[in-house]
């Protein structure tokens, strides 16, 4: 599924559901089933030498802001169903990044990645 709204761009092999929205933000909801997610980042720093792990992630929470100009994301890892149940988040400048998750038999692949073009995707 190819999910696109503003500048945001997501790849992903699960659903991306709408959940929330208001004047300012646009929140998403991605269900893995409590899956394994590695996350890999696009030009991490060296000392990273490949990915973060977040074990036992039901969900995948993207808050972004739907104001023109302002592509300010949050990615909250989610523990349950409840959007407060987060157990780790991070912000992201989404305008020239694309995200890709893609589902592996024993864990989820999640990429935040370079520039995007549709090879990209």
């Amino acid at each position: 599924m190819i999910y696109e709204k503003s500048n945001l761009k997501i790849a992903s092999d699960f659903e991306v559901r709408e959940i929330q929205k208001d004047e300012y933000n646009l929140d998403l909801i991605i269900p893995i089933n409590c899956r394994c997610v590695n996350l890999h980042l696009h030009n991490a720093p060296k000392y990273i030498k490949s990915r973060m792990q977040f074990p036992s992630v039901k969900s995948i929470l993207i808050r972004f802001c739907i104001i023109e100009d302002n592509n300010i994301s949050t990615i909250h890892f989610l523990s349950d169903s409840g959007i407060h149940s987060t157990m780790a988040n991070f912000e992201m400048d989404y305008s020239e990044t694309y995200i890709e998750i893609r589902n592996s038999e024993f864990f989820v692949d999640m990429k935040i990645g370079g520039v995007r073009n549709d090879k990209n995707m």
